[in-house]
């Protein structure tokens, strides 16, 4: 058997002062939809988390998952 992605999980972050840290999940089933996904993340969001889930050529479950991290930087100079 082929190796098949089944879902493609794309979380995203967002940060302010009265709400604190959210975060939003949504599912796809083809790249096509989570690349377009992907391409709409806008401020204040940003993506943390692709999981994506198939089955391997044995037709065994798989899990990937990316994760990534990000930096504020307010524009501030520092030591001044």
């Amino acid at each position: 058997m082929k190796e098949h992605v089944t879902e493609i999980n794309l979380i995203v972050r967002s940060w302010n002062k009265q709400d604190g840290l959210n975060e939003r999940a949504e599912k796809f089933t083809s790249l096509d939809q989570f690349f377009t996904a992907c391409l709409n993340v806008g401020n204040p969001e940003l993506i943390d988390r692709l999981i994506i889930n198939g089955t391997d050529s044995n037709d065994k479950e798989r899990t990937l998952t990316f994760v990534f991290q990000s930096v504020t930087v307010d524009g501030a100079p520092s030591g001044k």
